[in-house]
C-alpha cells in the first residue's frame, strides 16, 4: 500500500509492503499550503511516481477544508469500525485513494 501524511506544509509518502514495513519513503515541501486547487491529484502522482501499490490512504490536513476534500471528524471513542465507516474516496486519471478522518 502507499501511505501518505499529507500536511501544512509537508508531503510525505511511504511505500508499504504487506505486512506494513517501510519499503521506500519520499518527503517534499508540497503541503497543502502549497498546492493550488484541483492540483491534489497533479502533485500526488509526481510525488508517487514509479508506485503502483494499492490501496492508496492519505491523513493529515489533505482531508481539511483546505485540502483535497473536507473529511468530516469522528468523535472519539472510536475503534477501526467507526474510522473505516467515514473514510472519503477520491478518485483521478485510472486510480483512487482514501482520505481518513480526524478524531475529536
Amino acid at each position: 500500500m502507499i501511505a501518505i501524511d499529507w500536511g501544512t506544509s509537508s508531503f510525505r509518502a511511504y511505500r508499504l509492503d504487506p505486512r506494513g514495513n517501510v519499503l521506500e519513503s519520499r518527503v517534499s515541501n508540497h503541503g497543502i499550503l502549497n498546492v493550488a486547487p484541483g492540483q491534489f491529484p497533479r502533485v500526488l502522482e509526481e510525488q508517487i511516481r514509479g508506485w503502483e501499490e494499492t490501496p492508496i490512504v492519505m491523513s493529515g490536513m489533505v482531508g481539511s477544508r483546505q485540502g483535497w476534500v473536507e473529511v468530516p471528524y469522528v468523535q472519539c471513542p472510536a475503534g477501526f469500525d467507526e474510522i473505516a465507516a467515514k473514510l472519503i474516496k477520491v478518485a483521478w486519471a485510472n486510480r483512487d485513494g482514501w482520505i481518513v478522518p480526524g478524531l475529536s
